[in-house]
């Protein structure tokens, strides 16, 4: 009988250690749900609402694995409402969007990259861009050493704007055509630049407002980062229409800065129906560790524009994946 009351023990033991698992699960579910709630409250919060396909994945896990084990169906109602709200602000990304009527066939090829400064594969990259064949290339992190390389060698697009630096925080456009107009802005305190430019090729000529928004990973970074969504959103709305919103924004669109930007000014995602698409990090990264998937790199059109396509490209040794749409109007 020893061995039996051993083994009965160890079961007890081991069934005692799984529920506090499941406890801690349960806690991890509740705190970082009511945590991404808050995001209007306090900046660490906005960046743990960041998260929130991996929260979804996490509550739903954990939902799963508490009707598994057949336990209390209180902590099954909690993790399920934290997958719930969670999911409510996924929604968008798979509910189709209706559309204007095309007028015309003609379409504009545009094409987000961010090169990353520490990138050195200066042909490559080049050549990945000639191969996609887009009418305008945005780019971001554009370095002095990036600007002298296209400018000889991307000869498919001669016309730029561009305000290369050695930060992170350099911004191109490279064009097929010459802009119709064109000029440097910096919005907020932060000192990044962005670029406002009109394009042709369409019907109508296409205004480009291109940024680069401060990463929020600290306190007074979060401030400028805020600032820059609130000083551009009086700039979106006096640009013409048809108009294009493109870049690096640093915050995935279901966090409150992007979701009052695009409420505000009118402006649509063009990832709504199409599902998430996670742009960073790629797997060059993680060979510096672990780093959760985020949708940073963002496209918002108005709505007299059709994006006909958006898919991500070939990421060519950056830690970002390029975005190509494809838009008629």
């Amino acid at each position: 009988m020893p061995g039996t009351t051993n083994n009965l023990a160890l079961s007890k033991t081991k069934h005692g250690l799984a529920l506090i698992m499941l406890l801690l699960l349960v806690a991890l579910c509740i705190a970082v749900t009511a945590l991404a709630e808050s995001e209007r409250l306090w900046w660490r919060a906005y960046l743990v609402a960041q998260f929130r396909v991996e929260i979804f994945a996490l509550s739903a896990l954990t939902t799963i694995l508490i009707a598994a084990f057949g336990r209390s169906t209180i902590l099954t109602v909690c993790t399920s409402l934290c997958t719930v709200i969670t999911f409510s602000h996924l929604i968008p990304y798979y509910v189709p969007r209706a559309q204007p009527l095309i007028a015309s066939e003609k379409t504009l090829k545009l094409m987000q990259i961010n090169l990353n400064v520490k990138n050195k594969q200066f042909e490559r990259v080049t050549s990945y861009i000639e191969s996609v064949n887009p009418d305008v290339v945005l780019i971001a992190e554009l370095t002095p050493e990036w600007q002298t390389y296209l400018e000889s060698h991307l000869k498919s697009h001669p016309h730029a704007v561009s305000v290369p630096r050695m930060d992170t925080y350099g911004i191109g456009i490279y064009s097929k055509t010459k802009p119709l107009s064109e000029s440097i802005e910096y919005f907020g305190d932060s000192g990044h630049p962005s670029i406002i430019a009109e394009i042709a090729g369409l019907e109508k000529p296409i205004s480009l407002l291109h940024t680069h928004v401060q990463g929020p990973v600290k306190k007074h970074f979060f401030e400028w980062h805020k600032g820059q969504f609130e000083a551009m959103l009086p700039a979106a709305k006096k640009l013409k229409f048809p108009l294009v919103v493109s870049g690096d924004l640093n915050a995935n669109s279901w966090t409150y800065l992007i979701s009052d930007f695009l409420n505000q000014s009118g402006l649509k995602n063009t990832q709504w129906g199409r599902g998430i698409q996670l742009t960073w990090p790629t797997p060059f990264y993680w060979r510096y560790g672990f780093f959760p998937l985020l949708a940073i790199d963002h496209f918002f059109v108005s709505g007299d524009v059709v994006c006909k396509s958006r898919i991500l490209g070939e990421p060519n040794s950056s830690d970002h994946y390029p975005v190509i749409i494809e838009i008629s109007i």
